[in-house]
């Protein structure tokens, strides 16, 4: 079954077509879009945003939602990632933890995420140093440095970090594929880094859409992104909340993928408790 797994993905490599010339403004800031369009073994759209943090023309920062009950349990209010990346110095943006609602009276959870719902953020979410939902959770931590380096590693160095986030584990370390994988298929969000830390690869596979794009498996991500050239990578939640937002040359931020969520067929931004922005300056 491995082997045969293997073969379809080599297959599924050779019918790919690459369209890397949309945003070309996004070179002065040492980033670089590319669009992925492959049709076996299934359809499938990928989105990917390459950025150079060595060249200190934009740096990482992140937005956690506004906290709706102070020193109560939830950590955030769900909220449009449009709003969340509303700073004019925002040139993208993509999706990153985990999270979860809280138990009504009977012990059941509201899933239809509605804004200003009341969560709790999976593993890390630190800006400017202060961390407003601790490491844990079995969650695979992806931070930053004051220089704008990335890591990826279970726990940050609280003397280090300056902005952090979390996914659900690590798919690739050391440039290899992680075994813990899992077949199904979904939309899925990955941050991948190069050896220096300094590289960063924002991916973001559409799926749940029958006859356009179906979605990756775990492992398949994990490939993808090795061949791109990541040494670690980290995949973030999925699903309906993967999400990538690029700012146009006219200024005006848009959402390259295809958010799977629908209400009456009309596609539909599922609210996020937290994004990571790429913002201008460093």
């Amino acid at each position: 079954m491995r082997s045969l797994r293997v073969i379809l993905f080599f297959y599924f490599l050779i019918v790919i077509s690459c369209f890397s010339q949309q945003f070309p403004h996004l070179a002065q800031f040492g980033m670089e879009y590319s669009f992925y369009v492959m049709e076996n073994p299934r359809p499938i759209r990928i989105h990917v945003l390459k950025i150079d943090f060595s060249k200190n023309a934009v740096k990482p920062v992140v937005v956690v939602a506004k906290d709706p009950d102070g020193s109560g349990p939830a950590e955030a209010a769900l909220t449009n990632p449009l709003e969340l990346a509303s700073d004019k110095n925002v040139v993208a943006f993509i999706n990153t933890n985990p999270w979860d609602s809280f138990p009504d009276e009977k012990g059941k959870k509201n899933t239809n995420w509605y804004e200003g719902q009341f969560v709790d953020i999976t593993g890390l979410a630190a800006t400017g140093g202060k961390i407003l939902s601790p490491a844990g959770d079995g969650c695979i931590s992806v931070w930053t440095d004051k220089t704008g380096r990335f890591y990826i590693s279970k726990l940050a160095d609280p003397k280090l970090m300056e902005e952090g986030v979390a996914g659900w584990y690590q798919i690739v370390k050391a440039g290899q594929i992680v075994p813990k994988q899992s077949e199904k298929l979904n939309p899925l969000t990955g941050i991948g880094i190069d050896k220096t830390g300094y590289i960063v690869w924002l991916v973001v596979a559409d799926g749940r859409q029958k006859g356009y794009s179906e979605g990756m498996s775990h492992w398949e991500l994990a490939d993808f992104m090795v061949k791109l050239g990541c040494w670690d990578v980290a995949l973030m939640d999925g699903g309906g909340s993967t999400i990538m937002g690029i700012v146009d040359e006219n200024g005006c931020m848009k959402v390259v993928n295809s958010p799977s969520d629908r209400v009456l067929w009309i596609k539909k931004i599922r609210p996020l408790p937290n994004i990571l922005t790429i913002r201008k300056g460093n």
